[in-house]
């Protein structure tokens, strides 16, 4: 929902990032909110979810330039939490699917999350993204293949040590992709309500 300012409008944006345990979630999200929390050192699984707040500005969405307010749901990749979905995917705007290409059982792992987060929810694969996070950076990248399940969401290769603007670039791209979409759902409920009238 945007809130109107003098300058630019103000969207408030939920987006879940998700994936199987230590595939790099929370490297990415603090890096994305350039928190400071944990960005390199042992691995800590995150608990349940932890929500980072963040602005976004310069976004190009419908030729205008917008905001955003993100929410970034940095999820537990652990199956003791599956009982909190319910309650971390209410109204959520987008996912970024995030997993190791180097492991196969990873990849697989996608599928069950695409199932519950867009399929039951019926969320638009617009909404989506997927960041291929390769955990060592290596000229050939030859990592495990998604199912046919992701063959109309965008798949990106990501290395935060020697690729972290283009990851916040890709990000930005997302993040404008779903801002229009919200644009869109937005304009389609006010021609609804002055069709009722």
């Amino acid at each position: 929902i945007p809130s109107v300012s003098t300058s630019q409008t103000m969207y408030k944006v939920k987006i879940l990032l998700v994936g199987p345990s230590q595939s790099g979630k929370t490297m990415i999200a603090n890096f994305l909110s350039d928190a400071t929390d944990n960005v390199q050192g042992n691995y800590r699984p995150t608990a349940g979810v932890r929500i980072l707040e963040f602005e976004s500005q310069n976004l190009n969405v419908n030729n205008r330039n917008v905001k955003a307010d993100v929410e970034l749901w940095d999820t537990s990749g652990s199956s003791e939490f599956d009982d909190c979905w319910p309650a971390i995917q209410r109204d959520a705007h987008g996912v970024v699917f995030v997993f190791n290409p180097e492991s196969s059982t990873q990849a697989r792992h996608l599928d069950t999350l695409h199932q519950v987060l867009v399929k039951k929810n019926s969320l638009p694969e617009s909404c989506c993204v997927v960041f291929a996070h390769f955990l060592t950076f290596g000229k050939e990248r030859r990592g495990v293949k998604l199912s046919n399940t992701f063959s109309r969401i965008p798949q990106l290769e990501v290395n935060l040590d020697q690729e972290g603007n283009r990851l916040r670039t890709d990000f930005q791209t997302f993040l404008c992709t779903v801002v229009a979409g919200m644009t869109r759902n937005r304009d389609q409920e006010e021609i609804n309500i002055m069709g009722s009238r």
